[in-house]
Formats: C-alpha cells, sequence, structure tokens
C-alpha cells in the first residue's frame, strides 16, 4: 500500500499522525505544544568563525520531506535487515526491537525477564498500555521539548520507537538489541527511545542504526535517546551509526541520575553526510556517575558537530568523557564539550578528553573543551589535541620497508585502539576496526579483522605510541597540560 501522507511539516501534518496512531488527547495536546516550540524557536547558527555545520542544517530543505513512511506490510523482515540480524553486533540477546522508517516490525522479549516484569515494546503501544509512564518520562525531564528547535520538531513528529521500563533489582545480563532502518527517500524518520532502569537494576542496551536506499534524494534521521537511572541503577548504551551518505542526521541523548546511578555512553559515528550530536550525564544524584567513550571517522565532505555535557548538580559526582576521530577528504568536524560544576557539586572529579587526527590538507576539526565550575572543592581537567601524523614517525615504519599507506593505516590503528579496548562489546570493536581499515585502503569490501591485527603486532613491535600527531612544537611540550580546580 502505497504511503499516502503529505509532504511536508505542517500543524495539519501533526494532527493527521495523531489521528492516524489513534492516540488519546494527551499525546496530541504535546505534539502541537512541540510543533508551536518548534515555530517559534530559531534554528541555531552557531558561532561565527566556526566550521558551518549548524547553519548547512539551518537550510536544508525540511519541507521536501515525507515526516511519516510506515514500512510495507509483511510477516518476513525484508532480507537485507534479515541479514544484518545475523551479523549483529551481539551474539546472545534477551530482547530485539527492529523499526523500519515508522513502523516497528518486531519486537522480542525472554519469557524470564517478562516475568520479572521487564516491559520491552514500541513507544506508540507504550503510550496507549502505559500512559502513566510516559506521560512522566516523555520529554520531560531528560530533554525537555524545548531544549532545541530541532528537538520540539521530534516531539511533533516521533513515531514507533523503543519503550524498555527495569523493575527494580532487575539485572539484565545479555544485551537488548534495536536496529532501525531508515529504507525510504526524502523522509523523515523521528525515533525515540524511552529507557527507565529502577533502583537496583541494570541493563546492556545497543542500538544500531542503518540504511537501505539509493540515490541523492537526501532524508533525514532524528533521534532523541532519554535514559532515566534510579537509585544504585546502572546502564550501559553502545550505538553504532553507519547510515549512507544520504541521510543527514540530528540526534540529542541523556542520562539522568539519581543517587548512586551510572551511565556509560559508548558511541560510534561513522556514516550521514551531515550530523548533529548532543550526548549528555546529568548527575543530579549525590555518588552519581557517567561515562562516555566515542568514536568517529569522516570521508569525503561529511560534516559533524558532537556536542558533549557533564552537567554535575549534587555531592561526589563523577564524569569521564573520552572521544577519538580521524579526518580525511574534506571532511569537516567540530567537537565542543563542556564540564559543567554547579554550586552545591562539591567533591566533584571530571575529566574530558577529545583528539583528532587529520590524514589530508583539505579536512578541518575544530576542538573547544570547556570548563564551568561554582564550586570550589573540585577535581576537574580537560585537553584536546588537533594534528596530522607525525612525519618522524612515518619516516621511523617506513625506513623498515613499509609503504607510507601501511604505515598510515598502522598509525591510525595505533590511535583508535586505546579507546576501543575499552568498548565493551567486542562485536563492536570488531566491526569498527574492519570500517577503520576498508576506509584506511579506500576500499569497501574484504578487509577482515586479521588485517588490523597485523597490523596492530607491528605498530607494537616497531614503537610507534598512540600519540603520533604533528603539532609543530618540539617533543617536550608536546604534552597536553591538564589543569586542576
Amino acid at each position: 500500500m502505497a504511503n499516502t501522507f503529505p509532504v511536508g511539516f505542517s500543524r495539519s501534518a501533526v494532527e493527521e499522525l495523531s489521528r492516524l496512531k489513534s492516540e488519546p488527547a494527551w499525546m496530541l495536546e504535546k505534539r502541537l505544544h512541540a510543533w508551536d516550540s518548534y515555530e517559534r524557536m530559531p534554528a541555531p547558527l552557531g558561532r561565527r568563525g566556526d566550521l558551518g555545520t549548524l547553519r548547512i542544517f539551518s537550510n536544508f530543505k525540511f519541507q521536501q520531506l515525507t515526516p511519516y513512511m510506515p514500512a510495507s506490510a509483511g510477516d518476513t523482515l525484508p532480507a537485507s535487515i534479515a541479514q544484518s540480524l545475523k551479523e549483529a553486533l551481539v551474539d546472545q540477546r534477551s530482547g530485539l526491537i527492529v523499526q523500519e522508517n515508522a513502523s516497528v516490525l518486531r519486537t522480542e522479549l525472554s519469557e524470564e525477564l517478562k516475568n520479572k516484569g521487564v516491559i520491552l515494546t514500541d513507544l506508540d503501544s507504550a503510550v496507549r498500555d502505559y500512559p502513566e509512564l510516559v506521560q512522566q518520562y516523555f520529554m520531560t525531564t531528560c530533554i525537555p521539548v524545548e531544549s532545541s528547535k530541532y528537538t520540539a520538531l521530534h516531539a511533533a513528529f516521533w513515531s514507533g520507537g523503543v519503550f524498555l521500563h527495569i523493575p527494580k533489582g532487575v539485572d539484565i545480563e545479555d544485551p537488548i538489541l534495536t536496529q532501525i532502518w531508515l529504507s525510504a527517500p526524502a523522509s523523515g524518520l523521528f525515533a525515540h527511545t524511552l529507557i527507565i532502569a529502577e533502583e537496583l537494576s541494570s541493563v546492556r542496551y545497543v542500538e544500531e542504526h542503518n540504511s537501505a536506499f539509493e540515490g541523492e534524494q537526501p532524508s533525514l534521521f532524528s533521534s532523541v535517546v532519554e535514559v532515566h537511572v534510579k537509585n544504585a541503577a546502572h546502564v550501559e548504551f553502545s550505538n553504532m551509526q553507519d547510515f549512507g551518505q544520504n541521510v543527514w542526521t540530528i540526534t540529542n541523548k541523556n542520562a539522568v541520575h539519581e543517587k548512586d546511578g551510572s551511565t556509560t555512553w559508548v558511541l560510534a559515528d561513522l556514516g550521514s553526510h551531515a550530523m548533529l550530536s548532543t550526548i549528555g550525564v546529568g548527575l543530579l544524584g549525590n555518588g552519581s556517575a557517567g561515562e562516555l567513550v566515542g568514536v568517529f571517522f569522516t570521508d569525503h565532505d561529511q560534516r559533524y558537530s558532537i556536542n558533549t555535557l557533564s552537567d554535575h548538580a549534587a555531592i561526589s559526582t563523577n564524569a569521564e568523557t573520552l572521544v577519538k576521530g580521524v579526518l580525511t577528504d574534506e571532511s569537516r568536524v567540530e567537537f565542543d564539550g563542556m564540564i559543567r560544576v554547579r554550586p552545591k557539586a562539591q567533591q566533584t572529579a571530571s575529566f574530558l578528553s577529545d583528539h583528532t587526527l587529520l590524514l589530508s590538507d583539505a579536512c578541518r576539526a575544530e576542538s573547544i573543551p570547556g570548563l564551568e565550575i561554582g564550586a570550589n572543592e573540585v577535581s576537574a581537567s580537560h585537553g584536546a589535541t588537533t594534528g596530522k601524523i607525525d612525519e618522524e614517525q612515518l619516516f621511523y615504519l617506513m625506513v623498515r620497508g613499509i609503504e607510507r599507506e601501511e604505515a598510515e593505516r598502522i598509525i591510525v590503528q595505533g590511535f583508535f585502539e586505546p579507546v576501543l579496548q575499552r568498548i565493551p562489546l567486542e562485536n563492536l570493536r570488531s566491526r569498527l576496526r574492519r570500517s577503520i581499515v576498508r576506509r584506511m585502503s579506500k576500499g569497501y569490501e574484504g578487509a577482515l579483522d586479521t588485517s588490523w591485527i597485523d597490523a596492530q603486532e607491528r605498530w607494537e613491535v616497531e614503537g610507534v605510541d598512540e600519540y603520533a600527531i604533528s603539532l609543530n612544537s618540539p617533543a617536550e611540550e608536546e604534552e597536553i597540560q591538564l589543569a586542576e580546580y
């Protein structure tokens, strides 16, 4: 059945979407409030002198998109999705959700977890079946509707999505996997993930983003992830984004913590023509902790803007952000990381580190780590490096008979390896290694993990360290001095 939803975003389109979903009046009211906020709020344009990613998004032709594109009806998964599940980032899983465009195609949850009271369903169903929970947590305190113009648009047009509720004391050992596929050109996919981890619970959640359509007509992927972590709960969230170059991505992720709650973000971004990414941890409870490990690799003319926030608002909170990325060709990446320590957040410990490696003369990167300190009993430090591969390191390898291209790959692998080792999922580490090898070799076929391992062993033998970046300064001055406050 052909999709008949009108092209373009409007108030009437919001009303029609809610009518098609037979939503309760309170959700329609929330959507319309979000649409009014979207129309009222200006598009973010960045600051003078930046690399212009926000301005590119402000000029994106949103009105040429179809905001609601359901998947084709059928009992079987498309072949590409079925094959992808066989090669998923997790070997064993306790739950599964598969979404294609605006439709959730499959939902699975083990009987053991069902008996323990775990809820895993699509967000459309949760609106009907668990309205109290959705009203309490959906875009209220974690990522409010009016966080930005783009979050308001998302709140007006979200569809499908994931709702996960873990009861008190339940420990989910095997990961829960979600795959989200964008397969329609000139469409908008607004996927929402809402996770509520009650007191003393824990979960490992894995989300994969892929696309499966050809052509130059761009589509938009708008994602919001809200994680509510109650007392002494823990959530590990891993996400790999590998869209095609015909997808534009806007993603907002945030976790809010009560006393002794903790979250680990593991993010890998490889695809999309352009991406706006905002990731945060709100440390609202005493003793709460947040960790972010991020990896990216850009080529061609990709544009990324990555923003992180560690927001300390309680006593004895801890946060660490570690991001590493490589650019080549004519790609552009802007990184803006912030540590914010509020006045009553004494005994805070927070660390922020961003390292970027440039492989071409045409690519550009801009890293701006920042501190906002409102308390006086704080240990906070931040640092960033951006530069090309040190020619002396290349020469060191090449005089041993290694071709320049392979020498560059060895150094890039050594640059990434320390952060890859901090990724808990072995399958995610393996896929990232394969993707990096393929991009470094300018081909996307035939590269296996053995290529990475052999090169990594040679890197260790040759003694090329992970900081093989030229900063045009004497070696003894290259170390970043981290200030403490």
